[in-house]
Parts: C-alpha cells; sequence; structure tokens
C-alpha cells in the first residue's frame, strides 16, 4: 500500500486534541440506526492504516492532552502525568521516523524549578538533560518563590535555561507567599534590576524568538497543579502567609521592566 505523506498540525499548547466537540458525534449520527459491520479475524497491519490514522494513534501514545507535567509525589520522585508510551519509538524504524518530534513538538512540558535555591541548578540534569531541553519546543514554567530569600537571582544557576535552544513557546508562571493585603509582589520588588528580577534571568537564557505567555488557564493541567501544590507548600514549616499565584499582568510587567534587558544574551542559540 502506497504511504502519504504524513501531515501533521500543532494544536494550542495547553488544548486537549480530544476534547468532547472533536470525539462527540453530530446528533444525526448518534441517533442513526445501528449497522452490523462485518469482523475481521486476520492481522492488524499498523502500516496499511492511512498516516493520519497512525498520528493519532502515535498522539494517544505520545502526547494524548497536549501537556506533560513533570513534578513529584510521596511515592514517585519524578512523576509525569499523563502517562505516555515512549517505547512505542523504540517498536521498529518506520514508527521512529515518524513520530520522533512527537513528545518534544507536540507537547508542552510543564516543570516547577525553585528560584530561590542557590545550591543546586534550577534543572537537574538527571531530570531533564541538556539534549533534552535542545529539542523541547513547548515549556511552562512555574516558578517557586515561597521560600524565604535574602540574596539576588545572579546567585541562582539558571543556566539550565540557555540548552533551550529551540523553544518557541514559553509561559511563565510564579507562586509566591503573600504576607499582607497590600504586599506588593516579592520576588519581583525591583523589577527594573535584573539581578532581582527572576523573569529577566530567565529571559536572558530563552533565545529571544521564543513566544511568551503569562500565568495559567482556568481549566488547564497547570492551573490544576499550581492549585494542588499550593495546598502543600500553604502548611510548610508552618510558614505565615498565603500561598498565592501571580498575576499574568505582574509577570508581564517584570518581563517589560528592565530597561537595558537584551533577550536571549546568554541563549546557547545566541
Amino acid at each position: 500500500m502506497a504511504d502519504v505523506p504524513i501531515i501533521r498540525g500543532t494544536p494550542a499548547a495547553t488544548a486537549s486534541r480530544f476534547s468532547a466537540t472533536r470525539l462527540s458525534p453530530p446528533p444525526a449520527q448518534a441517533a442513526a440506526t445501528h449497522i452490523d459491520l462485518p469482523t475481521w479475524s486476520g492481522p492488524f497491519r499498523l502500516f496499511d492504516l492511512p498516516s493520519e490514522l497512525r498520528i493519532r494513534i502515535y498522539e494517544c501514545a505520545l502526547a494524548p492532552t497536549g501537556v506533560l507535567c513533570l513534578s513529584s509525589t510521596p511515592s514517585k520522585r519524578c512523576a509525569v502525568t499523563p502517562q505516555i508510551t515512549p517505547a512505542l519509538l523504540a517498536t521498529c524504524r518506520q514508527i521512529r521516523n515518524e513520530a520522533d518530534d512527537m513528545i518534544m513538538a507536540d507537547n508542552e512540558v510543564t516543570i516547577t524549578v525553585n528560584a530561590h535555591d542557590t545550591c543546586w541548578p534550577t534543572i537537574p540534569a538527571r531530570r531533564l538533560p541538556s539534549a533534552v531541553l535542545a529539542r523541547l519546543q513547548h515549556m511552562c514554567l512555574i516558578l517557586d518563590c515561597t521560600d524565604y530569600f535574602n540574596s539576588s537571582y545572579a546567585d541562582v544557576d539558571f543556566d539550565a535555561f540557555k540548552s533551550l535552544t529551540g523553544l518557541r513557546t514559553l509561559r511563565i508562571a510564579m507562586v509566591y507567599r503573600k504576607h499582607y493585603d497590600t504586599q506588593t509582589l516579592a520576588p519581583l520588588h525591583i523589577p527594573q534590576l535584573k539581578d532581582f528580577n527572576v523573569v529577566a534571568q530567565i529571559l536572558e537564557r530563552v533565545p529571544a524568538s521564543t513566544r511568551l505567555l503569562f500565568g495559567t488557564e482556568k481549566g488547564t493541567q497547570q492551573h490544576d497543579l499550581i492549585k494542588a501544590s499550593n495546598g502543600l507548600r500553604s502548611a510548610y514549616r508552618d510558614r505565615q502567609g498565603t500561598v498565592e499565584e501571580a498575576s499574568a499582568a505582574d509577570l508581564e510587567a517584570a518581563a517589560n521592566g528592565v530597561p537595558d534587558l537584551v533577550r536571549g544574551c546568554k541563549s546557547g542559540a545566541a
């Protein structure tokens, strides 16, 4: 059977490919009379299917929702949700050729980093090696700024972000500890100075062409992840204040707040 060229469009990073509107049949079809179809007892040959159907199968295995959340749970230090099946790529050469870039290109990879940790890299190599970071095209970065911080962000190791040379979109979100109603966003208390502006530190290290998004949207996996983790942070060490997500407007203001900021000046793609 002659194959046809593979044509795959990338959906919005936060949207599910398999929404109800795409899977639900039209009312007329749903109410149609049941038709008995002949059964097939022979072998199932994947490559007899049109390439469009094979791509849908690959999507179910490698990018079922378009979002991959890397997190830690009490029972698993490195958890990935939803579960995917990367072993599919090792099945044969043709499947690898058709779907090799799907994990990196069709998922928005979501990761939470401790923006106040001056002892370790913000993205450990054991979690996301530089070779993997170089292939990522979409990322959601959740900055955990809930710990007390008495240093500049120049002391934090953000160098792993230099490896994101193929990044096309970056969503930046932040959680912080609010102590009183009139408190300004503490992690951005001097937004004009890049050493005290965590967003500026990131933007120096990712490609200048990267499209920026700020905050999370209600109903998305990223927003649910922040809500769930905030409940754990709020009771951590009995610290005072409430844990809240920074507004998209505050984060965008931080991105534009450094007058002499040169985006991508420290990127590996520069």
